[in-house]
């Protein structure tokens, strides 16, 4: 486990906890999602590389399922899009950017590969 890691972003903490206050756990902290696409790529080039069909199958099935809360946050959020970040859990994040493009842009490249597997 990360020292410094907090799941939560809190970016009015004005306390002296070092590991959170004035917005230091920005980048160490709250969830990514621009990752999640280059995650899932990642995942279906490996599978791929194994040359078996049972894993690429197996890989699918898990993206799949990991794609269905994005699904969930992009249809839910007022905005139609998929937020910057989000806190531990995938809990929405009140610091958040409601809609971030390249949290987008890499799940629609990462739905491109998976088109074609």
């Amino acid at each position: 486990s990360d020292f410094n890691y907090v799941g939560d972003y809190v970016n009015d903490d004005d306390s002296y906890d070092f590991k959170r206050a004035r917005g230091f756990n920005y980048h160490n902290g709250p969830e990514w999602l621009w990752l999640t696409g280059y995650y899932i790529r990642a995942k279906i080039y490996w599978s791929k590389q194994q040359d078996d069909p049972v894993v690429v199958k197996q890989t699918i099935k898990h993206l799949r399922k990991l794609l269905v809360s994005h699904m969930e946050l992009l249809s839910s959020n007022d905005w139609k899009g998929l937020p910057e970040l989000t806190n531990a859990e995938g809990r929405p994040c009140p610091y958040s950017c409601n809609v971030q493009a390249w949290s987008a842009a890499t799940l629609i490249e990462a739905f491109y590969d998976l088109t074609r597997s």
